[in-house]
């Protein structure tokens, strides 16, 4: 009875364990825009809002692919741990930094595209 016990929690914690050591990273395509306030944009005119959403789009594209390429680094890292050392999947950080950045950006041209709808600018 107390080798069934014993091999019970022994599997309980082994199940917490893995479910506690997934990674959070997320891939760029994952990761939801921040809402931002659209007040400081109705104030641009309909070129600044243009030039504003050049210069993010770019931003976004640079913020996006350093997500994916830290996703894709925390995977392997992640499978490498499992296989040859497994304590170490719980110090990985993920790319959390990242995608919050990736998000704000994405919300910021949600926003802008609002403003430029609401300005009546040529789209």
């Amino acid at each position: 009875m107390q080798s069934f016990a014993t091999k019970h929690i022994l599997l309980s914690l082994i199940i917490v364990m893995v479910v506690a050591s997934c990674s959070t990273a997320q891939r760029a395509t994952d990761v939801d825009a921040i809402r931002v306030p659209i007040a400081p944009y109705l104030k641009m005119t309909c070129q600044e809002l243009a030039t504003e959403q050049n210069s993010l789009v770019s931003d976004a594209r640079a913020a996006g692919a350093k997500v994916d390429d830290s996703y894709r680094s925390d995977k392997n890292t992640e499978l490498v741990t499992w296989v040859l050392f497994w304590p170490a999947v719980f110090w990985m950080d993920g790319n959390q930094g990242d995608a919050s950045k990736l998000a704000s950006l994405k919300g910021q041209l949600d926003t802008i595209q609002e403003a430029q709808k609401v300005n009546k600018c040529s789209l």
